[in-house]
């Protein structure tokens, strides 16, 4: 007999209704090939290809399908939640996507389909977390509040149940129970993946059937069409629960409650509905396993990742929140079932009823008070004892707790070349630390004195008189801080003084009025002042938060008034023997624990002077305006205020600014919590015992506790401990309510230890104080890295160095080899003449290149000579930075700056942090004739560079132009003592360069000299077919004016785009520039074959460093001068005059041994003459 069958593969999309039935599929061996090959080589392939989808298929199912771990595994977190046996088997992608948001309207930008009824619940629960919130804090009082916090029967809460801080976090708290919603109405529709097994109860399956018809009458606008269901619905809802409670719930609809003002506003149907369904679940009592609970099922999709699972470092914030958002809503559900006649006497003590677990009708006293209520229904299924899922939660979230508390968290911290940080994908050096903490500092300063206060060198800002200034914690009276102190002397008058400084200039003043307007200002430009006003606060935020020590939390640093408060009591900033200090009170469990925690935060001088000038100056007058152009009727006294605008302060704000400041600094985002964590690494690596993170638990303060054994030992002679002492004994006059005298310096003692650190001057301690500082470690540690540094450098083989450095070729030239040995020696001064072209800079490249721990300062006279050497020290790979005080380059071997800037306040702040730090290892002053400057309008910072001698580093003079005559003078300038510099002199004739003077008649005019000099250049541009031409001119109109007819550019100490026209030149786009004496030194152009002077030049030296840019190839090259009779410039002294006589006998070309021009240069620039 035949089969009347036949055995196939098939499959169903659908378990039950109307789509469940099967169809065939292909069976799994059909697809392969038909023909399996012979070939052995071929057949082995095949069996590789399907090894290898096996175990693809074997890897992919371990990443996306919950499987059974081995009994040896031991994870003691997931052993307790039990979610593994609960949800095995089932695809990690799919239990993700059941609690994705959902989308109310289809987008073809989305792959994910609309979900119209699923938004509506969404949108649902978040308008009833909010309302429920806005209910905590309008319609209740505080024993209520008391009664919702309440986690177990008989307790006795002082704290009571606290709104959320920021009113939009409830927006985040209350996705976890969105996102259960979504798990249900996903799980309870029709699906075609494998879900987790649950099961209602009677009553919260007719609440959520009552939930999805509201949902989808709300999508349909039918919602108010369909109160009356509704309101039947709740009340056979509310009979289960509260038995003949119904009632209450109709009066509290239709009628306000007697004596408290306004009917509030009113939950919409569909969030009545979803706060039934809420309640049904919590309202459910535990019989035999916690996952008979619908809600413990969905809490449990919440503890899946896309890796794994959600750990007690992660889960219990969850629980935390859907804790929160569920007393909430119990509050809620009083205020709904209680009636607007509330008997406050009323008592009962009949139970809350739970459809599961039916009983027999009983006649009870109908509870009309929501405390009442709310207290029954805390004890009913919202403590500890209920057996309910809430229950569940706490205790869960307290055993996740234990754990994360008692377990090491994942470490991100790792050092590397001593001191470089690396933590998650950060990396900096803490040299870039300090560069990025100073450079915001100058920039806020900027900010500050010249755009809100409008401060110039002509008009400077009023200094911070620090020795006057006087302050008195214990005075509360509101609106006080330490500028309303009668002792204290301001020297000008803060609430007038920006006012009348701006009425006094024009310019300042025409900015901000506008006739024929209400107010006279032009609020746009108020607009535009006021956001200078928000740029500065943000700037003054980041700098608060990272140089007050240990960083506080953003609402922390949010928190702090500048003025005392009638409600608060108290401000935040305060002065304490010259240093502004700010205190902090909240924290982030003040609202669960109603304790303040007082920390001070100690500011350096440098921020501190920022924050009492903008109190001072700024504040009044901007509040001023604020009050004319906004028409404020009051203003706040915190320190970060809403805006203007009306945006407000928040933690994501402040983490925005962090974010752009260390972009801009270092490349790089940094979080506020990602610093916080970073602040501490450096503090346990840096810092020293008394204030630093002890590394673990184990680790002791020997020396803290030695400098305070005296103190406790006289303590307890007096019967109390030494936090009793400074509590309630013999406590200051003048010592702030709740502070500590022995924790407030403390506080101190960490916060200018972190001063020191970032470089700061820690000069307002006393002598005494400071002589028993005991040092950091990151003190010591800077001493030792320097001492290894220089003794590297003393052993270096200084051949074998420059060979790695420039090549096998590369070999010392001239005097080279000596200098450098003297230097790596550190030997101080060195002072070394060599010629151009004779490798100068290798003496101060070859150190930085061989050891880069240190900084190289290398003053340029120059911004040709600067962007030159900057190319070049790239080329090497040395780190080399143009000074900017706006980014300081602490992390850079080698640092060039201007002489202007060299002498300036900026830089002086930056060589001291560099000294603190053990950074700097020399100062190398390049064509270090530039002190021996006459001309004292012109650059007169260069005369002043004897000031950097007061650093006390190694100092390292270079030139090519030192005659020897000038060498007292310059040892003079720079406070040099003879006896103590190393000389070394090469000799620096051209001879390569032949020298001529073209003389002019005296009554030849103006435009026949430039004619003449206009045909020489040209005949020299014809004779050196590739070579270039410089021509130099002491004035800048006879140079604009030659360079017009050469068609070439005019160089000059104003000209714009210096670096271009310069870049042209090099590059050979043009080969002839006019130039004044701007372009005399520093400038490496190999193939100049002319320059030509057409007046006559201020000095030899001048001449002889101008005409020195030729022939730096080695090939042959000519100088000219062109001078004309009577046109030499009168001296201005005796100098001057000695100095004109030398440039007559050069041009002259008389001397006392022979009549040739070189002579007469190379003998009065170095001690060994040359012949023709």
């Amino acid at each position: 007999m035949e089969k009347g069958y036949r055995l196939v593969h098939c499959q169903r999309l659908f378990g039950s209704r109307h789509g469940s039935q099967y169809f065939q599929v292909q069976p799994p061996d059909e697809d392969g090939p038909d023909v399996v090959p012979v070939d052995g080589a071929a057949a082995w392939a095949q069996v590789g290809e399907q090894m290898a989808k096996a175990w693809q298929d074997i890897e992919r199912r371990a990443q996306t399908t919950i499987q059974e771990g081995e009994r040896d595994e031991v994870n003691p977190w997931l052993e307790r939640t039990q979610w593994l046996p609960y949800l095995v088997g089932m695809e990690r992608p799919d239990l993700l996507a059941c609690i994705e948001e959902p989308v109310a309207e289809p987008d073809a930008r989305q792959e994910q389909q609309a979900e119209p009824v699923e938004a509506a619940i969404w949108a649902a629960m978040d308008g009833l977390a909010r309302f429920s919130q806005a209910s905590i804090i309008d319609r209740i009082g505080v024993f209520i509040r008391l009664e919702a916090i309440r986690t177990e029967m008989h307790q006795t809460r002082f704290q009571p149940l606290q709104p959320y801080m920021d009113k939009d976090a409830i927006v985040k708290h209350t996705r976890p129970w969105q996102q259960m919603l979504m798990f249900f109405a996903r799980t309870q529709k029709e699906h075609a993946w494998k879900s987790p097994k649950y099961r209602f109860t009677r009553r919260q399956r007719e609440a959520w059937e009552v939930l999805i018809e509201q949902a989808k009458r709300s999508i349909e606008g039918d919602e108010e069409d369909e109160a009356e269901d509704m309101d039947e619905e709740r009340e056979e809802l509310d009979e289960e629960m509260m038995d003949d409670i119904d009632e209450s719930i109709e009066v509290a609809e239709e009628e306000p409650g007697q004596g408290e003002g306004p009917e509030p506003k009113k939950l919409s149907k569909i969030q009545k509905a979803c706060l039934e369904f809420c309640i049904a679940l919590l309202n459910h009592r535990i019989t035999r396993r916690e996952y008979d609970s619908p809600l413990v099922c969905a809490l449990a999709v919440l503890g899946v990742k896309e890796d794994g699972w959600k750990g007690p470092e992660q889960y219990p914030p969850i629980l935390s929140a859907v804790i929160k958002i569920a007393r909430f809503m119990v509050v809620q559900k009083g205020l709904e079932m209680s009636g607007p006649d509330e008997d406050s006497g009323d008592e009962t003590d009949d139970d809350l009823d739970d459809s599961a677990y039916e009983s027999g009708p009983s006649q009870r006293r109908r509870p009309k008070g929501c405390l009442q209520l709310v207290q029954r229904m805390m004890d009913r299924f919202m403590v500890r004892g209920s057996h309910s899922p809430m229950q569940w939660m706490l205790d869960l979230r307290t055993y996740g707790l234990k754990i994360h508390y008692n377990t090491t968290t994942r470490g991100h911290v790792e050092w590397t070349n001593g001191d470089e940080l690396l933590y998650k994908e950060l990396h900096f050096s803490m040299a870039q630390f300090r560069g990025m903490v100073h450079g915001l500092a100058s920039e806020s300063r900027r900010l500050l004195t010249e755009e809100l206060m409008f401060g110039s060198k002509a008009a400077p800002v009023p200094a911070v008189p620090w020795e006057s200034i006087r302050d008195n914690p214990t005075d509360e009276r509101p609106g006080w801080n330490f500028l309303k102190d009668h002792r204290t002397s301001m020297p000008v008058d803060g609430e007038r003084w920006l006012f009348e400084r701006v009425g006094k200039s024009a310019s300042i003043r025409s900015r901000f009025m506008k006739p024929g307007t209400q107010s006279g200002v032009d609020r746009q430009a108020v607009e535009r002042y006021m956001d200078r006003v928000v740029e500065f606060r943000e700037k003054l935020a980041v700098l608060m938060h990272m140089t007050g020590g240990q960083p506080a939390r953003g609402p922390e640093l949010l928190s702090v008034r500048h003025s005392n408060t009638v409600q608060g009591g108290h401000r935040n900033i305060f002065i304490e023997d010259g240093m502004v200090v700010f205190v902090t009170r909240y924290h982030k469990g003040y609202k669960v624990s109603g304790d303040v925690k007082i920390i001070h935060r100690y500011l350096p001088r440098e921020v501190g002077e920022l924050v009492v000038w903008y109190m001072w100056l700024v504040l009044p007058f901007q509040q001023r305006l604020e009050a004319l152009v906004w028409e404020k009727e009051a203003v706040s006294s915190h320190m970060w205020p809403a805006d203007p605008s009306g945006r407000k302060w928040t933690t994501d704000r402040l983490r925005e600014a962090l974010k752009r400041e260390s972009r801009i600094a270092m490349g790089q985002e940094w979080t506020f919590a990602g610093y916080r964590e970073m602040a501490i690494g450096i503090s346990r690596r840096f810092l020293r015992g008394s204030t630093a993170f002890q590394a673990d638990e184990g680790e002791e303060n020997k020396e803290w506790a030695e400098e305070q054994a005296g103190d406790s030992i006289a303590d307890e002679q007096a019967g109390h401990t030494s936090h009793v002492a400074g509590l309630v004994y013999a406590r200051g006059i003048m010592e702030q309510s709740g502070a500590v005298a022995d924790r407030r310096q403390q506080f101190r003692a960490s916060s200018t230890d972190w001063h020191r650190f970032l470089g700061f001057q820690a000069g307002v301690d006393d002598q005494r104080r400071s002589s028993k500082r005991k040092r950091a470690p990151f003190e010591s540690e800077a001493d030792e890295a320097r001492v290894d540094r220089w003794q590297r450098l003393r052993k270096m083989d200084a051949r074998a160095q420059l060979k790695r450095m420039m090549g096998e070729k590369a070999e010392f030239r001239g005097v080279q080899e000596a200098a450098i040995k003297a230097i790596t020696a550190g030997e101080s001064p060195v002072v070394a003449v060599m010629p151009t072209g004779a490798g100068k800079s290798l003496l101060f490249m070859l150190p930085a290149w061989a050891e880069q721990g240190g900084t190289t300062v290398v003053v340029v006279p120059l911004i040709a000579l600067r962007g030159d050497m900057a190319q070049r020290c790239k080329k090497l790979g040395i780190s080399c930075v143009e000074w900017q005080s706006r980014r300081p380059p602490d992390a850079a071997a080698v640092v060039l700056v201007t002489p202007e800037s060299a002498v300036g306040e900026e830089f002086a702040t930056f060589l001291n942090r560099l000294r603190a730090t053990r950074q700097l290892d020399r100062i190398i002053i390049d064509e270090c004739h530039i002190v021996l400057n006459r001309q004292y309008t012109f650059r007169k910072q260069m005369q002043q560079l004897g000031k950097l001698v007061a650093v006390e580093t190694q100092m390292v003079m270079l030139t090519a132009t030192l005659p020897p005559s000038e060498e007292d003078e310059l040892f003079r300038r720079m406070h040099f003592e003879r006896g103590q510099v190393r000389m070394f002199r090469a000799p620096t004739a051209r001879s390569n360069i032949a020298y001529r003077v073209v003389r002019v008649e005296k009554e030849r005019k103006r435009q026949e000299v430039e004619a003449t000099v206009l045909a020489m250049v040209q005949q020299k541009v014809r004779k050196y077919k590739s070579g270039k031409i410089v021509v130099y001119g002491n004035s800048v109109p006879k140079v604009k004016g030659l360079a017009e007819k050469l068609k070439c550019h005019a160089y000059h100490h104003h000209a714009v785009g210096k670096a271009s026209m310069l870049g042209e030149f090099m590059g050979g786009k043009q080969r002839v520039i006019v130039a004044t004496s701007a372009l005399g030194m520093g400038v490496d152009v190999p193939d100049i074959r002319c320059i030509v002077h057409m007046d006559w030049p201020f000095s030899v030296l001048d001449y002889a460093q101008e005409s020195g840019r030729a022939g730096r190839d080695g090939e042959r090259s000519e100088a000219i001068m062109m001078v004309q009779d009577g046109e030499q410039r009168a001296a201005d002294d005796k100098q001057g005059e000695a100095e004109q006589r030398l440039v007559r006998a050069y041009v002259e070309g008389i001397d006392e041994a022979a009549t040739c021009r070189r002579v007469v240069l190379d003998g009065y620039l170095a001690d060994f003459p040359t012949s023709k």
